[in-house]
């Protein structure tokens, strides 16, 4: 005789849908040493499969397979969290066992949007900030999601410093989020600073002028190559004075 077990509802369907989807980035991220972003996905995947937990009807098998891989999750998100950006030396599944569920997912209906309001709620519960996000595209989107302005602006100066650059003096506040509220991407980022006015080399004032000069007009090359034609002419200027 095959037993038999009430049909979840299509909502919980749903849900495990799009949480076994996102544990699967999550699980992507925690293997490549993403601790922080790897913690973010893993508790939007465990919000979402604890609300499956609770539709899915009592008797039914999936119900504690997703309770259980909620629990695995809990811990896991604890451990990384505890590292505070150091590297994970504890393989994923040593946290998190595999899940299976019988229920038939082709079922899930039409999905709702995420309040918006709990996105940035997981976001800053995972730990992800402008000082900690990595400097990628993930981890642009990830801060952009925050809409937090003095999270963009550290994770803009992050940026800058990477590659050797700072605000002027003259800079404001103002200017670093117009720049980055038009960026799309972190590769669009990171060329509008290039060619930013309010952006410089950041060079010690003890420097030698011929070292200053050089450094500009190595700049005024890497412009120039990477087709800023315009925005390298300055660095020229800069570097034959």
């Amino acid at each position: 005789v095959v037993k038999t077990f009430p049909a979840p509802p299509p909502r919980c369907a749903r849900l495990v849908a799009e949480g076994l989807q996102l544990e699967a980035k999550a699980a992507e991220l925690d293997r490549a040493g993403s601790g922080a972003e790897a913690a973010f996905y893993h508790g939007r995947a465990s919000a979402k499969l604890a609300e499956a937990s609770e539709l899915c009807p009592e008797g039914h098998p999936d119900r504690q397979a997703l309770s259980d891989l909620v629990q695995d999750l809990s811990l896991r998100i604890i451990y990384l969290e505890s590292l505070a950006g150091a590297p994970s030396t504890t393989p994923l599944e040593d946290h998190v066992a595999e899940c299976s569920v019988i229920m038939d997912l082709s079922a899930a209906s039409d999905p709702d949007d995420q309040p918006q309001a709990s996105i940035i709620e997981l976001l800053i519960k995972s730990g992800v900030s402008g000082s900690t996000a990595e400097l990628s595209d993930l981890g642009w989107r990830l801060v952009a999601a925050l809409q937090k302005p003095a999270e963009l602006r550290v994770f803009v100066a992050r940026v800058l410093a990477a590659d050797g650059r700072r605000r002027t003096e003259n800079a404001t506040d103002a200017d670093v989020d117009k720049c980055a509220q038009a960026a799309a991407s972190y590769a669009a980022l990171f060329k509008a600073l290039r060619i930013a006015p309010w952006v410089e080399l950041d060079i010690d004032e003890k420097t030698d002028r011929i070292d200053v000069a050089n450094r500009y007009q190595e700049e005024g090359v890497k412009l120039e190559t990477s087709g800023e034609l315009q925005a390298a002419a300055p660095f020229y200027s800069r570097g034959q004075a």
